[in-house]
């Protein structure tokens, strides 16, 4: 269940995230023992695309936003640090953003899923951000190591679309979490800062 204390607006949420103190972070997935043993410059990488990560997620209510493997293991770093990550969750979007381990994992029809919104996210990425996502390749890896993860959403009330991007990206793997959102699917942001996207089938 996420927990909402107030809503923010879409201007609230991305100032917050720009404005995110990641550096414990960041210093804690470059150890060689308790961390990834990442380089500097790879984390720098990361550090920035879990910021336009979560920048995706303010700006797409609507959309499953699933991140690559380097990604989710960046937050995966945050999450552990408990206090900081709650009050950043705060700050951000007002509530509690939940990591949801299990998209993906719960079927042929749920990895279709998965499949897509990695897809999906990737496509969403370059088009925002005028790059791909880091990715394993630039660890020394052959391409894009994605997470078995995206946004996943409460039964939604009848009539709802579920949207995504549906284009010819070939598929990546995964990493396995993604996101709860609340019940009652009400977005953090106003109907007027949301960008419309293509409706996919569920």
């Amino acid at each position: 269940m996420t927990t909402r204390s107030h809503s923010k607006t879409l201007a609230q949420t991305l100032a917050a995230i720009e404005a995110l103190d990641l550096g414990p972070i960041r210093f804690k997935t470059t150890h060689p023992d308790d961390g990834y043993g990442w380089s500097s410059a790879h984390a720098e990488r990361v550090e920035q695309a879990y910021r336009r990560y979560l920048t995706l997620v303010a700006k797409y209510p609507l959309l499953s936003i699933a991140p690559d493997r380097d990604i989710d293991s960046f937050w995966h770093t945050h999450i552990l640090d408990t206090k900081k990550y709650a009050a950043d969750c705060e700050a951000m979007f007002g509530h509690f953003l939940h990591h949801f381990p299990y998209l993906g994992l719960r079927g042929e029809e749920d990895a279709a899923a998965q499949i897509k919104a990695s897809e999906s996210t990737r496509e969403l990425y370059l088009s925002e951000f005028g790059e791909a996502m880091p990715g394993a390749a630039a660890q020394g890896g052959t391409g894009i190591a994605a997470a078995w993860c995206g946004i996943e959403r409460e039964a939604a009330p009848v009539g709802t679309a579920w949207c995504g991007i549906e284009r010819g990206v070939q598929p990546v793997v995964a990493a396995w979490c993604g996101i709860e959102r609340p019940v009652d699917n009400s977005p953090s942001v106003r109907p007027a800062e949301r960008t419309s996207a293509r409706v996919a089938p569920r």
